[in-house]
């Protein structure tokens, strides 16, 4: 049986990034709230996340999307080691060509941050009727908020792909959304109006 505590440290000591504990804490509480069922993860990374998800309720199923082999192979031993393999599915491939008919109850993001806009374009048809997004890192460790303490070129870049897409999920009049960014590494949940 896979504990918690020993992924947190293998992703710290592996430099693999998982959710901090605010963010998942609210993830999880988002889901029991809203009593999600059916989740699309776009971010696998070691299957932290796909397994505090999955162990909720025993109905939740997922599908989750990692592109990284070595993080594919690990997910899949940990989702294995928990007794999740019948309900957490995890499909190598980058998110954005992942082709699904299913309906999702909540679509959560946290892979690649400069494709976020494209990664919720791309999974539109997938949501439920009442079903929602959940984006992690959008203060991206406080760069957003403080651009100055971005230090190459690439992260300014990234920072400024990142503020361009909360400025978007904020103001977009079709979307309903609620911004969290001293949660986790910055949350926010969207729905479309």
């Amino acid at each position: 049986m896979i504990k918690i505590d020993e992924m947190k440290e293998y992703a710290k000591e592996n430099h693999v990034p998982i959710m901090q504990d605010g963010g998942i804490e609210f993830l999880c509480k988002t889901i029991l709230e809203n009593k999600c069922q059916s989740i699309l993860e776009c971010g696998t990374a070691i299957g932290y996340s796909s397994i505090k998800m999955a162990n909720l309720d025993s109905t939740i199923t997922i599908d989750t999307c990692e592109i990284k082999s070595n993080l594919v192979i690990e997910a899949r031993k940990n989702i294995a080691n928990a007794g999740l393999s019948n309900r957490i599915h995890v499909h190598e491939c980058d998110a954005a060509i992942f082709q699904s008919d299913k309906k999702y109850d909540l679509i959560f993001v946290d892979a690649a941050k400069a494709q976020y806009k494209k990664y919720m374009d791309h999974f539109l048809g997938n949501l439920n009727q009442n079903g929602m997004f959940v984006f992690d890192n959008l203060s991206f460790h406080g760069m957003v908020e403080n651009p100055d303490l971005a230090t190459n070129r690439n992260t300014k870049q990234l920072v400024k792909k990142i503020k361009k897409f909360v400025e978007y999920i904020c103001n977009d009049p079709n979307l309903e959304t609620h911004f969290y960014p001293n949660l986790g590494d910055g949350v926010a949940i969207v729905k479309l109006k």
